[in-house]
C-alpha cells in the first residue's frame, strides 16, 4: 500500500534531507526508523531536497509498505523510533499512483532574519548586523513574482535538460515581532534559490548593490557574479500543496 508521510525536522545537525554515505541525513534517519519497524529495507521518495542546516515544518514523502499497521499505529511507533530532531506529523494511505514530488503543484518556504544578536534563535534565524531598507527589500520581492529564469540565483543541475525557469506566485517580506520573514511560493525550486534571493536582497537593501543589479540578475542571462547566498539555518520548508 502507498503511504504519504509528512515530517517536521530541525536541520541543524543534518547534512540535508537526501541520504548520503557517511553523513547524517533526515532521509537516512527516517528510513532507518521505518526499516526497524517493518524489519525490511524501506525506501522513501521525498517531494524534494533540503540542504544541510535547512529546516522543515512540512516535508512530504511517500513509500510502499506492507498492509501491516494502521496509520495511527505507525504514528505511535515513530514517536519512539525517530530521533528527537525529527517528527512524523501525519501518515495516510493514498492512491497507488501518488507521487510526493511529481504530484506537488507548489512549495512554500520561509526565511527568518533578526537584526540583533539572539542566543535563543541563533540556529533558526540569520542575525544581520547593520541597517537595511525594508522598502527596498519589498521592491526586490515584488520583482521576483511571475516566471523567471533563475540561473543566476541557483546551482544548476548537471542535467542539461533540467530547466532553471520557475514560476513564483508569492514573494513578500513580513515583520513578525523582532523577526523579518521572507515568504515565497512557487511551482518548483532550485538548489540555493531562496537563499540566494534573500542574500542578494539584503545586499540591495544595505546599499552594497543597486536594485538595477538585482533586476539584471533576474533577466536570465548568465552573469559572472551570481546572487549572494544567505546562511542555511534561517530557511524553512513551510509546506507543499497537492
Amino acid at each position: 500500500m502507498r503511504y504519504k508521510f509528512t515530517f517536521e525536522y530541525d536541520g541543524t545537525q543534518f547534512s540535508g534531507w537526501q541520504k548520503q554515505p557517511d553523513v547524517r541525513t533526515v532521509e537516512g534517519e527516517v528510513e532507518k526508523a521505518f526499516s526497524t519497524l517493518y524489519q525490511q529495507d524501506v525506501d522513501l521518495i521525498g517531494q524534494g531536497r533540503t540542504d544541510a542546516g535547512v529546516h522543515a515544518r512540512e516535508q512530504v514523502a511517500h513509500t510502499d509498505l506492507p498492509d501491516r499497521y494502521t496509520p495511527s499505529k505507525i504514528m505511535h511507533a515513530m514517536k519512539g523510533l525517530l530521533p528527537e530532531d525529527v517528527a512524523l506529523l501525519s501518515a495516510e494511505i493514498v492512491a497507488d499512483d501518488f507521487h510526493a514530488r511529481f504530484d506537488a503543484f507548489s512549495r512554500s518556504y520561509r526565511y527568518y532574519m533578526i537584526n540583533r544578536p539572539s542566543p535563543l534563535i541563533r540556529h533558526k534565524a540569520w542575525q544581520v548586523a547593520g541597517n537595511f531598507d525594508e522598502a527596498l527589500l519589498q521592491q526586490c520581492a515584488e520583482l521576483v513574482l511571475g516566471e523567471h529564469d533563475f540561473v543566476n540565483f541557483c546551482i544548476p543541475s548537471g542535467d542539461e535538460y533540467q530547466t532553471t525557469i520557475c514560476t513564483i506566485t508569492q514573494s513578500c517580506w513580513k515583520q513578525e515581532g523582532d523577526l523579518l520573514v521572507y515568504e515565497i511560493t512557487g511551482n518548483r525550486f532550485l538548489r540555493h534559490l531562496v537563499r540566494r534571493l534573500v542574500g542578494t536582497m539584503i545586499k540591495v537593501s544595505s546599499g552594497e548593490l543597486k536594485i538595477e543589479d538585482f533586476k539584471q540578475l533576474l533577466h536570465g542571462e548568465k552573469a559572472t557574479q551570481k546572487g549572494h547566498t544567505a546562511p542555511a539555518h534561517g530557511l524553512f520548508l513551510a509546506g507543499v500543496e497537492y
